[in-house]
């Protein structure tokens, strides 16, 4: 039985915890041991006692201020210790030390490009585990990620350019070939991606494999508000842009409204708790609520926008930084929901959710969504995925040159 390492290195959600955790499990129940590495340690203490497991913090460097949003991966790599490689290194050495302290025959990387790097620099194979935003698609440069705003290609090149020299400095120093591209690092042992491809978040990726989008094990029972008219389920956060407004949209709403906003002031709780109006205190069985719910308003989680997809709901997204603005974007050109853009004052909240509960057109391409994957085993998939990660410990074991792919 083999050590897996799971690599959480940027992000902020308890989602990327809740996705791996059953996978967590299974791997635990076949007899391997499961390492947590995670970014934000209060967000494991969440879940993870209760699952029995343990967890270290994911060696991490503070944002540097950089003029403007991020315009691709490189950039945003750039605002994370890769624009000099002696930070880069520090970051390196101390993921190498928690690979060697926990002997880690696999290293799971949810996105976690420092891992990765760490991880060829001891030549411990890599698998991908997350949407399509974590990895960038195999050209060079990566690409422009706001590409109503088009960036010379020189700048694009540029960014790149700085990253790869951290990069390869930093191979170098550890006596491993460099890379010729910043993509070149996302080619690991086992690539393919937790989404779909009509979810990805670089529509021009090209062909790749999808294992499609896992639940997350963040789960409990919730309670409905009696009221009569259309349910809606909303998952929002303190940091959502327009809150108070969507928050005044679900108030005003005819109809039964279930909201799960962890971290909320309470005094926003109390203004807008009505008898239509609850407010769940504890993570919700969002694929229960979706079946039951007749839209969401999310803040482009994928998981809870996901899964009123997979329940064939439409739903109106409220994303508050570019990785959520991409996968909304998406879900906007399948016609089957409708996005607030955070950049932008809000429309007529109001006005949109009722459109997203009447529209047919809408609601007819969140059915055809669901109508696609109606196959979809979700649970299927978790067997795969643990079958995947024991097939590469295996190889690791017998064979030390397992961990690139040609």
């Amino acid at each position: 039985m083999a050590s897996i390492l799971y690599a959480w290195e940027f992000g902020a959600n308890l989602v990327h915890i809740g996705t791996f955790l059953p996978i967590a499990r299974e791997l635990r129940a076949h007899g391997n041991t499961v390492h947590w590495v995670v970014t934000h340690p209060h967000q494991a203490a969440r879940l993870l006692p209760k699952a029995g497991f343990d967890w270290l913090q994911a060696p991490t460097m503070p944002e540097q201020r950089r003029e403007g949003p991020p315009l691709s991966y490189a950039d945003i790599l750039l605002r994370f210790g890769y624009a000099d490689s002696n930070n880069l290194l520090g970051l390196v050495v101390a993921w190498r030390e928690l690979l060697r302290l926990t002997g880690a025959k696999v290293v799971l990387a949810d996105h976690s490009p420092t891992a990765i790097l760490a991880a060829r620099t001891l030549d411990i194979p890599v698998m991908l585990f997350g949407s399509g935003f974590f990895t960038p698609p195999p050209v060079h440069p990566t690409p422009n990620m706001r590409p109503w705003s088009p960036e010379p290609i020189e700048h694009l090149l540029a960014m790149d350019r700085v990253v790869l020299t951290s990069i390869n400095e930093v191979l170098e120093g550890c006596r491993k070939p460099g890379l010729d591209s910043l993509a070149r690092l996302f080619q690991v042992a086992e690539d393919s991606l937790l989404s779909f491809p009509e979810l990805d978040h670089y529509p021009t990726r090209g062909q790749a494999r999808y294992w499609g989008m896992l639940p997350a094990a963040v789960a409990a029972d919730s309670t409905w508000p009696a009221a009569p008219g259309p349910r809606v389920f909303s998952y929002l956060r303190p940091e959502t842009p327009h809150l108070e407004a969507a928050l005044q949209a679900l108030h005003g709403l005819q109809g039964s409204v279930l909201i799960y906003a962890p971290g909320l002031p309470a005094e926003l709780m109390r203004r807008y708790t009505a008898p239509h109006v609850t407010f769940s205190t504890v993570p919700v069985d969002l694929n229960k609520v979706a079946r039951q719910a007749d839209a969401g308003l999310t803040y482009a989680s994928p998981a809870a926008t996901v899964a009123f997809l997979m329940a064939g709901k439409p739903v109106l997204m409220m994303p508050g930084h570019l990785e959520q603005f991409l996968f909304a974007k998406r879900v906007e050109e399948m016609g089957a929901g409708l996005l607030q853009n955070p950049e932008q004052p809000p429309q007529n909240l109001a006005a949109m959710l009722r459109q997203v509960l009447t529209d047919p057109g809408i609601r007819a391409n969140a059915g055809a969504f669901a109508t696609k994957y109606a196959n979809f085993d979700q649970n299927a998939v978790m067997t795969h995925i643990v079958a995947r990660i024991e097939e590469l410990a295996d190889a690791a074991t017998n064979s030390p040159n397992a961990g690139v792919r040609p």
